[in-house]
């Protein structure tokens, strides 16, 4: 058989096609929404009209099809995230797939402009995943609140994880006792939280004044009542954000303070800074689905910044221990 030069490309589009199609129609019967569920069915139906575009094509330049195979470990890897993310980051997962399979399929295209055989039906296939993009867009807009719960909890995490790991790091150069530095970084995880909840209320309280404003005002030009539960919901915004920034605060702060708890100094210092990376790289992964942004980036760029704050801190409080002299045992 001679491959032609985009044969590699069309077997991993039909694995991929093949793969989609399976987990839409598995994912439809895990979903209690019968609109979404709908919605999934008739996406795996489209993934399979792809599927067998690609498989013709790929049939009639000689290639085995039936030796292609769905990716079963990503499907089930999906299906346990869903399990573990829950049904909103694991859409936003989806949104994100759907924007990689357009991008791919748009590369390939300018490649075989000049076939039309190839591009009249690609350029359908585009439109039919920028619908598919469309539906998880709609399905993740339709849950505000989740998406703020999220969010909170994500940054109020993420704030405790940099900040006490960084006062742990600057206090650990300049005290010898792993129990007082942990009690240390105990006071700034304690002063951390209630200084974000507190940040938290005022900014999200003024945000929902507006809101309440803007509905008020719109309910007296329609000269109807109709947003009265939208409006409770919104005075209970401000408690809420407050309330699930300074907990993740707190579960931030725990995981770079209990080391030091266990550890002596060194020892500590090292696990808590590994603890840090790895939750921060987890923490910010959820951040980049949530905002359509590069996972694998945006969780190297935060582990790394967290670390760096770590280092900045720690050498402080060595130049303080050296031109001070100043040591706690």
């Amino acid at each position: 058989m001679t491959e032609s030069p985009n044969t590699q490309d069309q077997i991993g589009f039909y694995r991929n096609e093949l793969t989609d199609m399976l987990f839409y129609d598995k994912l439809s019967r895990r979903v209690r929404d019968d609109e979404f569920r709908k919605s999934l069915v008739r996406l795996s139906e489209t993934e399979k009209n792809h599927a067998n575009f690609w498989k013709l094509r790929l049939v009639n330049s000689g290639v085995r099809v039936d030796e292609i195979r769905p990716s079963f470990g990503r499907i089930k890897g999906l299906l346990l995230l869903r399990k573990v993310l829950g049904n909103y980051l694991s859409i936003k997962l989806l949104e994100h797939s759907e924007i990689d399979s357009i991008l791919q399929y748009n590369e390939f295209l300018e490649e075989n402009r000049s076939n039309p055989e190839i591009s009249n039906q690609l350029q359908k296939i585009i439109m039919d995943e920028i619908e598919h993009e469309e539906v998880f867009s709609k399905k993740a807009g339709d849950e505000d609140i989740i998406i703020q719960k999220n969010r909170d909890l994500i940054y109020g995490m993420s704030d405790g994880l940099v900040e006490v790991l960084a006062a742990l790091a600057g206090l650990s150069a300049i005290i010898s006792n792993h129990f007082y530095i942990a009690l240390g970084g105990t006071v700034v995880g304690i002063g951390g939280a209630i200084s974000m909840a507190l940040g938290a209320y005022l900014s999200q309280k003024s945000e929902s004044e507006y809101k309440i404003n803007e509905l008020t005002k719109k309910s007296i030009l329609e000269r109807k009542i109709r947003y009265g539960k939208k409006m409770d919901q919104y005075k209970g915004e401000s408690k809420r954000s407050a309330l699930n920034v300074g907990m993740s605060y707190v579960m931030g702060a725990v995981i770079p303070i209990v080391p030091f708890v266990f550890l002596p100094r060194v020892e500590g210092l090292i696990t808590a800074v590994i603890l840090v990376a790895a939750s921060q790289g987890i923490t910010n992964m959820i951040v980049a689905l949530t905002m359509g942004l590069k996972i694998l980036r945006t969780s190297v760029q935060a582990m790394f910044l967290s670390l760096m704050a770590a280092a900045a801190t720690f050498t402080v409080g060595y130049l303080f221990h050296i031109f001070f002299n100043i040591t706690l045992i």
